[in-house]
């Protein structure tokens, strides 16, 4: 068999039913809470990550990608029969993922491109899953990784943590822009923006929060003409419910998913952290 291949990491959030049936291989990424490393979707579910963040949070870390298990996902696909791969990482910004699979793809005797997505969670899964529809209907290589790459401009996340705490110790946050937020009872909104996380704007109370970043969604569905956002929760589903309620009472039609954040964002950013994403073409 000769064909193309797509690689990402756990970063992405893909499911096990999403996986299925595509030519998709997945590395896992590692998180460490309570001094335990874990390997992302291996040995760590969603639902327990997000148990142990609960009560460990103020400790998590993510660890440098796996070099190994990036090689060896590599010379899986090459054993699989596949003779090119199309190769999808997490911002470069945020992790060592793109550049580990730079080096690791000129080991391999494959046809790679490797793009850095400069985004997470849903904005790059969204993303790959446009190039491969394009690959999966016949169009090419070439084609794909055009498209891919064109996306990398076009992606939107913002973030409401529950807390600065873990944002801080993340270095997600300058310390001093923490303590005032947390004198002045001041919530931030974040995105994510050039591969970065940012503060986008400060907010002076948890409900105005709320308000605010519903208010930032529907500029852009009736800026873009979105006609599809994912609403994204660090273990708090509640709170996450809350803007979906709120979305599909004033837009109907909007389609709405409703998934985890990565866990790899999710440790910088803290237990109980609402993220709305989506690709803005």
């Amino acid at each position: 068999m000769t064909g193309i291949a797509w690689l990402v990491d756990t970063a992405a959030g893909f499911t096990e039913e999403e996986i299925a049936g595509h030519p998709l291989f997945v590395v896992p990424m590692g998180v460490i809470l309570n001094g335990v490393s874990y390997s992302d979707q291996v040995n760590l579910s969603s639902e327990e990550f997000y148990r142990l963040l609960e009560q460990y949070g103020e400790g998590a870390k993510s660890s440098q990608p796996n070099f190994q298990a990036m090689l060896d996902t590599y010379h899986k696909i090459k054993d699989e029969g596949y003779d090119r791969v199309i190769a999808v990482h997490p911002t470069s910004e945020l992790t060592g993922s793109y550049q580990n699979s730079l080096t690791a793809s000129q080991e391999v005797d494959l046809k790679v491109e490797v793009i850095d997505s400069r985004t997470g969670s849903y904005p790059y899964k969204k993303m790959v899953q446009a190039g491969m529809a394009i690959t999966e209907a016949g169009g090419t290589f070439e084609e794909a990784v055009q498209h891919v790459r064109s996306l990398t401009t076009q992606t939107a996340l913002y973030l409401q943590p529950k807390n600065l705490q873990q944002v801080r110790r993340s270095g997600r946050l300058s310390a001093s822009q923490s303590f005032l937020a947390g004198l002045l009872s001041i919530q931030l909104i974040l995105s994510l923006e050039e591969g970065k996380i940012i503060p986008y704007e400060k907010v002076r109370t948890r409900k105005k929060v709320f308000e605010r970043m519903i208010e930032i969604v529907e500029e852009a569905i009736e800026k873009e003409d979105l006609k599809e956002i994912c609403v994204l929760n660090s273990g708090d589903k509640v709170e996450a419910g809350k803007y979906v309620e709120r979305l599909h009472a004033d837009y109907p039609e909007l389609i709405i998913h409703q998934e985890y954040m990565a866990a790899v964002a999710s440790v910088h950013t803290g237990y109980g952290t609402v993220s709305i994403g989506w690709i803005k073409e």
